[in-house]
């Protein structure tokens, strides 16, 4: 193969270094003097891009399609800088992009778990709904075209290139293919009227290959390629479909119709919908992937809530185990703390009165033995239904709180419990002391973040523990989003109260406001805990 000589510059820009190469150009990298950046440019042939057509309306068309990708801005999108032609190259200026390719991640085998391919998938869809806002198809959605930054974010480059380029509906020209017809809609290998919608087909394709680890149309000659695309249902082998969850195997069929009118309308609802099926994805992973210690029987208040566990397949160090030791050890003494207050009461317990023991037996001297009948404590409360629990529920007055509140002296504590006239008879009580809980005032804010949907915590030491209004998440390394650290995700619109806390270190508070006009994506809550004295 011949080795094509590029120049060292084009228009201002002086090229660094080639970072890839695909059917369509060469994308290097690239520095602009005037701004002092680091820029992503991508040459094209002119003579490749026209074919037999004339050049100058090639180059006149390829302005024009840049000019409007250019006004697609969004954080899921690779912004365009500049384009122009240079003698026999046409270029393309873009934002650089620190990561790599979908594409290179599928040829060493990394493939996504499902909760993050969904997630990936919507936010190419996110990018999608705002280019098409933007009156802009795609029409080339490939992993090719799909960058992950070193901190996980999606990012889709080349919009409008394909309509630039001239594509039509042949898809060879001069020996090579124009797009990727493995993940072309069906309309678009037949040449018809193109919108949104061919995207969202390829967006299915490509989702279809993060899930099953082989793309649904997986042909060895472009004939037969545009023949599976065309009549062929790549949900037809069960195998195919025992391998999905009901739900995401739907919205796969949805977005791979091969009508338009019967696929997902608009890529809005691709992204809501997919998003959900991450969220629920997440939610019903194993529990125990990442909980080294787990809390001991019974040592959660009632109704406490459940730290949320982390689901990372890295290695956990020596730090994260003592952190989620010092995260269970208050409920651990709580709970032995209540099992010895217990046992205290029941052992001071006072026996009967004589007239009643007497009562109970049916005699007052000496005489047959008779069975003891204890009669059951007065009822507090309705009979339980047929499957409760054996043990009832127990309810505690606490005479010191009482006392305070009537000024007046303590009484003895008296002890009320639950209990159904059955075959236990007297039930003993286990007392549950009510902590008190002191009044407190708002935490001071020491900064706030802003996301549209989530946030990463990159925060020093990584073993800080975040806690999200009164909820403990766990370490700040499993949220970074980077080396097996997630992405936090919120319910939805609204400010949250983050607690950042760390044994030796000054406990630092934050707010995190998620709303639909933040400029970034996900919020990066990046800060440094004070170290003490």
């Amino acid at each position: 193969m011949a080795t094509v000589s590029l120049p060292q510059s084009i228009g201002r820009y002086r090229l660094l270094a080639p970072l890839g190469q695909g059917a369509m150009g060469v994308v290097h990298r690239a520095h602009d003097p005037q701004l002092e950046r680091d820029v992503a440019i991508k040459l094209i042939s002119v003579a490749l891009a026209a074919g037999h057509g004339d050049a100058a309306e090639t180059a006149s068309r390829f302005a024009r399609e840049a000019r409007v990708a250019a006004r697609i801005q969004h954080p899921n999108v690779v912004a365009v800088y500049d384009a122009g032609d240079a003698g026999d190259q046409l270029f393309l200026v873009m934002e650089l992009v620190e990561g790599e390719a979908l594409s290179q991640r599928f040829s060493r085998g990394d493939f996504p778990e499902v909760a993050a391919a969904l997630e990936i998938a919507a936010e190419v869809a996110d990018a999608l709904a705002a280019a098409h806002l933007a009156g802009v198809v795609h029409r080339d959605v490939k992993p090719g075209n799909i960058l992950l930054t070193r901190r996980g974010q999606v990012k889709v480059s080349d919009f409008g290139v394909a309509r630039a380029v001239g594509e039509t509906t042949e898809l060879t020209r001069t020996g090579m293919m124009v797009g990727s017809p493995a993940y072309m809609a069906p309309e678009q290998v037949q040449g018809r009227p193109l919108d949104g919608r061919c995207d969202l087909f390829s967006l299915g394709v490509v989702l279809y290959e993060m899930l099953l680890h082989r793309k649904p149309f997986p042909a060895d000659t472009l004939t037969t390629l545009v023949y599976q695309i065309l009549h062929e249902d790549p949900f037809e082998s069960e195998a195919v479909t025992a391998r999905l969850a009901p739900e995401v195997a739907e919205l796969l069929k949805w977005s791979l119709a091969k009508d338009p009118e019967h696929r997902v309308p608009d890529a809005a609802t691709f992204a809501a919908r997919a998003r959900a099926l991450a969220r629920d994805s997440a939610a019903s992973a194993k529990p125990t992937a990442r909980l080294l210690i787990p809390p001991p029987a019974g040592s959660l208040p009632s109704g406490a809530p459940l730290p949320p566990p982390s689901y990372s397949t890295s290695a956990p160090t020596r730090q994260m185990t003592r952190a989620r030791i010092r995260r269970w050890l208050p409920f651990a003494v709580a709970g032995a703390l209540s099992a010895v207050l217990a046992a205290a009461l029941l052992l001071k317990s006072p026996a009967p009165p004589p007239d009643r023991a007497a009562a109970a037996s049916g005699s007052s001297g000496a005489g047959d033995a008779q069975p003891l009948r204890v009669e059951p404590p007065a009822l507090v409360a309705d009979v339980p239904e047929k499957n409760a629990p054996a043990m009832p529920p127990v309810k505690v007055a606490d005479p010191a709180r009482q006392a305070r509140r009537e000024n007046a002296a303590p009484a003895p504590m008296e002890i009320a419990a639950v209990a159904t006239p059955s075959a236990l008879g007297a039930v003993a009580a286990v007392p549950t002391p009510e902590p008190a809980v002191p009044a407190m005032d708002a935490p001071p804010v020491s900064a706030t973040f802003e996301g549209r949907t989530g946030a990463e915590f990159h925060v020093e030491p990584e073993e800080t523990e975040v806690t999200i209004d009164g909820r403990a998440i766990g370490p700040a390394d499993d949220w970074d989003g980077s080396g097996g650290g997630k992405t936090y995700t919120f319910a939805g619109p609204g400010d949250y109260l983050v607690k950042l806390s760390l044994a030796g270190h000054r406990t630092e508070w934050v707010r995190v406001r998620i709303s639909p006009n933040a400029r970034r994506d996900i919020a990066d809550v990046d800060t440094e805990l004070e170290e003490l004295d």
